[in-house]
């Protein structure tokens, strides 16, 4: 039985979690919700759906573009030291980012990462095979087919015509998806989990987020564990844990507990 994604899959979050620019290690993606500013026609990479080569490479832009002068023209980190947080490199390239809307969502993130998954595995497109609109809409559904990663959301995984729903937490494999409908205190997010691994009791997921308690740095792709203690019991009925912080005290585990729908769901006909 296969307990992991596949190996380009895992150098994908890999890189996500530590993006990958010259010489500075540990750099985390943030997250970024295009929601928030709604820009439409732009380069996924400028909407939160961008690739960790193609995040690195248009920060490298920004900087040349504007003379902020963090990273020169063979993307080499340049900052003085006066700049923020210039005495660690990794989080003063953090707050570039984060300044500059330059980071993933959930949903970009997910689909970035089956992309790679079942490429490798079973040689698949799989954001072309994906329902995202039907064809009676035709200009969505042509820019759906012309780029679709950035047409991809949490609604379209929760869709039955691109996944079942998996009753039990003991069913659960790799490259399913924890779904939260409706979530969060004003019940008007949706956010997704990728299953990583399975390894007995214990599943490994990662996903990108935004903490409260991180304020406006502290964000980004992060993995986390539920290991099952009841597998006749539900999800919220597991141990939840995340930067070593478990259930109630894990934020993800309470945007769980607050959505309207909770589901484990696993994709079809692929």
């Amino acid at each position: 039985m296969n307990t992991g994604l596949s190996t380009a899959a895992l150098k994908a979050i890999h890189d996500y979690l530590n993006l990958p620019f010259v010489g500075i290690p540990a750099v985390r993606c943030p997250y970024f919700n295009n929601a928030r500013l709604g820009q439409r026609g732009q380069l996924k990479v400028l909407i939160g759906k961008g690739l960790p080569e193609e995040i690195v490479e248009e920060a490298k832009i920004v900087s040349i573009q504007y003379s902020q002068d963090v990273f020169d023209k063979n993307g080499v980190f340049t900052a003085h030291a006066d700049h923020p947080a210039g005495h660690e490199q990794a989080e003063c390239i953090r707050q570039f980012l984060v300044d500059n809307n330059l980071g993933v969502d959930c949903s970009g993130f997910v689909a970035n990462i089956l992309q790679k998954h079942f490429k490798e595995t079973k040689g698949i497109d799989l954001a072309r095979k994906l329902f995202i609109v039907p064809k009676r809409n035709f200009l969505r559904w042509l820019i759906s087919r012309l780029r679709p990663v950035e047409q991809i959301s949490v609604s379209v995984y929760a869709s039955d015509k691109n996944t079942k729903i998996i009753i039990k937490p003991r069913e659960i494999q790799p490259a399913d998806l924890i779904i939260m409908l409706k979530t969060g205190p004003n019940k008007n997010h949706n956010h997704i989990l990728l299953i990583t691994e399975v390894n007995g009791e214990k599943i490994t997921y990662a996903h990108a987020r935004a903490w409260f308690s991180e304020g406006k740095y502290g964000h980004g792709v992060s993995e986390g564990t539920i290991t099952i203690t009841d597998s006749d019991r539900g999800l919220l009925e597991q141990v939840w844990e995340e930067k070593n912080k478990t259930n109630d005290d894990n934020e993800t585990y309470l945007q769980a507990k607050q959505a309207a729908g909770l589901q484990i769901r696993r994709l079809v006909s692929f």
